[in-house]
């Protein structure tokens, strides 16, 4: 289906601001609802996304956790002379670069840890000053740890994203594969991440249990007016 793509017209007391190369004007409206910014965009999709996915994670169980759907599934395992992959510590996420052809199937603790691990490096290239490597971060082996970790990541990440500025947003940072590249372009990665896993972890549960559940509505989060619909003259 195609867009609207009708022009606004923008006021003149907001031309200045376009001009000047700012990336918003608080004043410009579409039927009634303000338009956000690229910043803004980001913040609520961001937050909205990784809020209200989490529940696909509620009352999961140490079984479903580790349960391997296929064979010579990637895990979360205990070290040892054949385990090859990732992280410091008594626990090891189960990699290798370069990746083998066909890649493993994973385990949900795989997907959780794998989250948390990236979420946490993303976060410091851009808007860090540390280059972390995975070999240096200590892997959970335990269902609780895991998600403590991830959701620490997430909160970690969903901060640093909310102090960005319209124009903030598009400053260049390093990426972990060397180039640069704008921050809006290292976040909207990690959302996309972040979904792409978060729903394969709703698959793997259904099949470990026979049968698809229903979600109930999410959480309500509170959002602005352009995104709940709302027009600037509602009460």
């Amino acid at each position: 289906m195609f867009q609207d793509c009708r022009i606004v017209r923008v006021p003149p007391v907001c031309r200045s601001a376009f001009v000047s190369g700012r990336s918003r004007c608080d004043l410009a409206t579409v039927g009634g609802v303000s338009l956000p910014s690229a910043a803004d965009v980001l913040k609520v999709q961001l937050r909205y996304g990784w809020l209200t996915a989490r529940r696909v994670l509620d009352d999961i169980t140490t079984d479903e956790y580790h349960w391997e759907p296929a064979p010579s599934c990637w895990s979360v395992r205990r070290r040892g002379p054949s385990v090859r992959g990732w992280g410091s510590g008594e626990f090891v996420c189960e990699d290798a670069w370069p990746p083998p052809e066909p890649l493993p199937t994973t385990t949900i603790a795989w997907r959780v840890v794998h989250l948390a691990a990236w979420t946490d490096i993303y976060r410091q290239f851009a808007f860090g000053d540390t280059r972390p490597d995975l070999n240096d971060l200590e892997v959970p082996g335990d269902l609780s740890a895991g998600l403590a970790w991830l959701y620490r990541s997430q909160d970690d990440f969903i901060d640093a994203v909310d102090g960005l500025t319209d124009e903030s947003v598009f400053d260049p940072r390093p990426a972990h594969w060397g180039e640069s590249v704008p921050v809006v372009s290292l976040v909207t990665t990690m959302l996309t991440e972040h979904v792409h896993h978060i729903a394969e972890i709703g698959v793997l549960r259904d099949l470990r249990r026979g049968y698809a559940v229903s979600q109930p509505p999410p959480p309500a989060l509170s959002v602005p007016s352009w995104w709940s619909g709302r027009r600037s003259t509602d009460a």
